[in-house]
């Protein structure tokens, strides 16, 4: 079983933490200056339609009342590694991907989906406590599936896909929606039909690999709910 967890608009959340007249607040953090993007905001900023990676310049004409915040890397990055090693008090196989994020392997404490759905409303009970922050997390017998998981009910979401569950939780769901499609695959996905990933799972495997390439082959895989990718507790820095 693999618990997927994403931290909730970290960066605005730990500003909220921080200082306590931003809470409820639209809070966008990122670049100040012209050139400048948005790294995350709150959901507060979000219902105004201000997005991560959206120009600064463009999120201010959206929300000119939002209080805009220069990013503390180091802050984050402290919080980051305590809420992490909270984890590791129960789970040992742990890949970090981001400072917000990461893959847990909770076969040998949870092997079973009702003991992880435990196991993950007890870890997202002690991120609230300790921390004042929200996690959001996917479980699932796969990283990919959990990914996605973690993402449909945010924020403070939990989902859980059961084994026999993982092909019917895709079908109805964009392709958008895989990691690793952006913009540019998903219009080509559009383009020959695919629209969902039930979609996706009739084209062959041969036909999204002369398009797509080595990808290609991994959509396929996706689009099945299969996903061998283990996790990968140390990588090297880049």
């Amino acid at each position: 079983m693999i618990l997927h967890v994403d931290m909730d608009a970290f960066f605005a959340a730990v500003e909220q933490l921080d200082d306590p007249l931003l809470r409820g607040k639209p809070v966008i953090v990122g670049g100040l200056s012209s050139r400048g993007v948005v790294a995350t905001c709150s959901y507060e900023a979000r219902a105004f339609g201000v997005g991560s990676a959206m120009p600064t310049r463009i999120a201010r004409r959206k929300c000119p009342k939002g209080i805009y915040i220069k990013p503390r890397m180091a802050r984050y990055k402290e919080l980051s590694r305590e809420i992490f090693a909270v984890f590791s008090e129960t789970i040992e196989r742990i890949e970090k991907v981001s400072i917000d994020e990461g893959y847990l392997d909770a076969t040998q404490v949870a092997p079973d989906p009702q003991r992880a759905e435990a196991l993950a409303r007890t870890l997202k009970a002690q991120v609230r406590e300790r921390f004042g922050l929200t996690a959001s997390i996917g479980v699932a017998p796969c990283k990919f599936v959990a990914k996605i998981a973690s993402d449909l009910e945010k924020p403070d979401g939990l989902v859980v896909v059961r084994p026999e569950e993982v092909v019917a939780f895709l079908a109805p769901l964009s392709v958008g929606k895989i990691p690793g499609v952006g913009p540019v695959t998903e219009s080509k996905l559009h383009k020959i039909g695919v629209q969902t990933i039930e979609q996706l799972a009739q084209v062959h495997r041969a036909s999204l690999q002369r398009q797509f390439g080595k990808f290609g082959a991994r959509l396929h895989d996706f689009a099945r709910g299969i996903d061998p990718r283990p996790i990968v507790v140390e990588r090297q820095a880049k």
